[in-house]
């Protein structure tokens, strides 16, 4: 365990000494402050359920760019080497990049609490759906990141795995749109689909089957992120 964040503490360090963290950062409450705005101001909306579903929508551009560094950039200048001769294993090098990046991710959220503050100053807005939306936020996002980091993980050049991780989470996103409909191919759409497990934290709604699909999906891919750093050892 201490392997494992003295890795994230390496990872998250690295988010803030580097260009790309702050303007992701700047980009993510840039767009966050946009959509309250406009949903407060322009829509009259008293409360963020539509903040969060358009706040994610930034995430498939922004969170590729968070991932795309973590084992494509040491694969590229050759650090990955020296990290894996370290007394460290695969799983723990894996977790300790993903638990980096959600540290980075849980701080770009935590920024955003400044709106449901503001909210609360200009009325007595429901708080159950805010919390439960933030939860929601995070399992969103942190599944985002682990796919991300699967692909960053099969290729050494960072503008492969951009576009690799922006390619694969919009196909993830668009699948609500092919899954309208009763047939049982579009209710696994549905299912499969990312954004569709959201709602529920949106209206107020903990809902164990949804936090079981983003865990199981976050497993699945830091799992195959570790057989994929682990295939590379050996070739």
């Amino acid at each position: 365990m201490r392997s494992t964040l003295a890795v994230a503490q390496r990872e998250l360090r690295a988010y803030f000494a580097a260009p790309m963290g702050w303007v992701a950062l700047a980009v993510f409450l840039a767009f966050a402050g946009y959509f309250f705005y406009a949903g407060v101001a322009f829509a009259g909306f008293g409360d963020l359920r539509s903040w969060f579903i358009d706040t994610t929508i930034i995430l498939i551009i922004l969170m590729p760019a968070l991932t795309m560094r973590l084992v494509a950039e040491e694969r590229q200048t050759g650090t990955i080497e020296v990290l894996m001769t370290s007394p460290i294993t695969d799983t723990q090098a894996i977790l300790g990049k993903y638990l980096g990046g959600l540290g980075f991710y849980s701080v770009m959220l935590l920024l955003t609490v400044q709106y449901p503050v503001a909210l609360t100053r200009m009325g007595s807005p429901d708080m159950g759906p805010i919390y439960a939306g933030y939860v929601g936020m995070l399992l969103f996002g942190a599944t985002f990141l682990a796919v991300g980091l699967l692909v960053s993980t099969m290729t050494k050049s960072q503008v492969v795995a951009y576009v690799g991780s922006l390619f694969v989470l919009l196909f993830l996103w668009l699948l609500v749109w092919a899954s309208e409909g009763d047939a049982w191919w579009q209710r696994l759409l549905a299912y499969i689909a990312i954004p569709t497990h959201l709602e529920s934290f949106t209206k107020g709604l903990i809902d164990t089957r949804d936090i079981f699909f983003y865990l199981t999906f976050i497993g699945a891919a830091l799992f195959l992120s570790v057989r994929a750093l682990a295939a590379w050892k050996w070739r």
